[in-house]
């Protein structure tokens, strides 16, 4: 595969047509929908895994967590690939790197290791998967990045919807058994790799190759690394946000089926309707992605940000308040609803205000920060909220903790206005 940064032309280059933006969008949909499905696909099977490895519950708490601690780590390393090869390696070595790490995972048998070490390996291709196909959506964007942004984001909702519900129902005995699951998503991932590889060699456009050759043949001058975006006060305020709405939805994930069982005197052995019920926080994501990238276009992004805290801090206590006296799992399911709606509203804006703030020239160190952000998210919320929001005395006080802070959040946001340059101008 030649590395793009091998062709030289000048930054900017013929308009492209915003159809194969589109187009971008789209398949950079499929791949970010494989890649969530990877990650949540395992949820339904946790309860087997003690018992299939023969270890700890830590040890299992720490397979879960290996991909975004790897994701963490790698996503710099994507932002400078995209820089010195391009989008196009990126994005295809991304999904190469998810298809074999699938198949590990279909060989790894009662290997805990080998599970571990595929699960890890996993985040290197979600690194690449985000900060290389976000930033080829943005390089062929004409004024509506906000819009293509939340299509390819949708792909990412609709994976963690999917996911946990695919998973159980092809790991069940009568569909494809346990090892059987990774190998059908091996053949998936490798279908969606292979229309990505032919739409990226085969069917783009030369003017819309000359856009993303541009974005792996940027001297070093050219460039604006991480360390320079995190400097900029107005990132930081960005990516508090960001880390507020996802790590309120990550910490619900061991909460609310402990808090379903009883508040509602559910059977804990009752997984599918406990399944179901959490389903409503990744409804209300997919339901309100899209749309809310399509609003960043035409209203201010800082205002349309801050909102989404607010609503995520409103879902917060009507789930918590929600019991069998009061409100019931009505009340309970709006209030997951909202906070998927609240995440939605901060997830895509976010993305195209760091767009509109860095430029081209730093918006794949603008993705990985954004990665490496979520992915803390994903990493602490569970730890905390299954270290004091399971326990009936310590959810009270988390609960009030952590709808502060996304109030706080939602005031900050304010202040990350976008425009001006593509140097952050409020760098210190």
């Amino acid at each position: 595969m030649q590395a793009d940064s091998q062709v030289r032309e000048p930054f900017g280059g013929t308009e492209v047509p915003k159809r194969w933006a589109l187009f971008c969008a789209i398949v950079q949909l499929f791949s970010m929908f494989m890649d969530a499905v990877l990650l949540t696909v395992i949820v339904p099977l946790s309860a087997q895994y003690k018992h299939r490895f023969g270890v700890s519950d830590a040890a299992i708490g720490l397979l879960f967590s290996s991909k975004a601690v790897v994701q963490v780590a790698t996503s710099p390393f994507a932002a400078k690939a995209v820089d010195a090869i391009g989008c196009r390696v990126v994005m295809m070595g991304a999904m190469l790197v998810l298809v074999v790490s699938t198949a590990i995972y279909a060989v790894s048998g009662d290997a805990f290791g080998v599970a571990f070490a595929a699960r890890a390996i996993q985040g290197i291709g979600s690194s690449g998967v985000l900060v290389g196909g976000q930033s080829a959506v943005i390089q062929l964007a004409n004024g509506n990045e906000g819009s293509l942004l939340g299509i390819a984001t949708l792909g990412a909702a609709a994976g963690v919807l999917l996911g946990p519900t695919v998973g159980g129902w092809l790991a069940s005995p009568e569909v494809a058994g346990f090892g059987g699951v990774f190998w059908v998503l091996t053949v998936a991932t490798a279908v969606v790799a292979a229309m990505q590889l032919v739409f990226l060699y085969c069917v783009l456009p030369n003017e819309a190759l000359v856009k993303l050759r541009n974005a792996g043949a940027r001297e070093e001058g050219d460039r604006i690394g991480l360390r320079v975006v995190l400097r900029s006060r107005k990132v930081w305020l960005i990516l508090v946000g960001v880390f507020a709405v996802n790590f309120n939805i990550a910490m619900l994930e061991p909460i609310i089926p402990v808090r379903a069982v009883h508040q509602f005197d559910i059977a804990s052995s009752a997984t599918a309707t406990l399944g179901l019920m959490w389903a409503a926080a990744p409804f209300g994501f997919v339901l309100f992605v899209a749309p809310s990238g399509i609003l960043s276009d035409f209203v201010p992004k800082n205002m349309l940000m801050a909102f989404g805290p607010v609503v995520a801090a409103v879902g917060l206590i009507l789930t918590a308040i929600a019991s069998k006296e009061s409100g019931g799992i009505p009340l309970f399911e709006v209030g997951l609803v909202l906070c998927g709606c609240g995440y939605a509203l901060v997830d895509a804006p976010s993305q195209a205000a760091l767009t509109e703030l860095l430029g081209e020239q730093g918006q794949s160190a603008g993705f990985a920060a954004l990665d490496m952000t979520m992915q803390l998210g994903f990493i602490f919320g569970p730890l905390i909220g299954g270290s004091f929001g399971i326990n009936q005395h310590g959810f009270w006080p988390l609960l009030a903790v952590v709808a502060g802070l996304l109030v706080v959040c939602s005031a900050a946001l304010l202040g990350a206005r976008t425009g001006g340059p593509a140097m952050p101008s409020d760098a210190v």
